[in-house]
């Protein structure tokens, strides 16, 4: 009995999820993923006057039923690729989400070569040795707290 009650819970919200409208497009949606060519930020957080034609050209756009791919596309056609927050992820701008990657994949699959030089080296070492009269110490300390 639970199982055919979950799978009509999952059947219901999944019913809901499609018959819910998606949400309408915000220019700060748009505005987070370009940044004003004037100040080199994100548009989100710009307040240039360059920034403000552009938060009001989003705006045009979406009144007229662009999504938010289209208005990028026409942001990247009018200010360049530059204007974009993150490099696409094609051609050679590729490049710039694949060596990150690999930097980070490297390092991890270094750390145990790393780690066993370092214990490697620690063993050869003999201990260091205890002169007589810090030996003596010790035990004069040992015998004070034990009695």
């Amino acid at each position: 009995m639970p199982r055919r009650s979950v799978a009509l819970l999952a059947v219901a919200l999944s019913c809901l999820a499609l018959a819910a409208p998606a949400l309408p497009l915000s220019v700060v949606e748009v505005a987070r993923e370009v940044r004003c060519p004037t100040c080199n930020t994100p548009l989100d957080v710009s307040d240039s006057p360059a920034a403000q034609r552009m938060k009001v050209f989003i705006a045009e756009r979406i009144t007229e039923g662009d999504d938010k791919q289209e208005i990028i596309d026409a942001l990247v056609v009018e200010f360049g690729r530059g204007v974009l927050t993150t490099p696409p992820k094609e051609g050679f701008d590729l490049v710039a989400w694949i060596v990150p990657l690999a930097l980070v994949v490297a390092g991890l699959a270094a750390i145990p070569f790393v780690t066993r030089g370092w214990a490697r080296r620690r063993g050869d070492r003999p201990p260091p040795e205890i002169r007589p009269e810090d030996a003596a110490r010790l035990e004069e300390e040992l015998r004070r707290r034990d009695g």
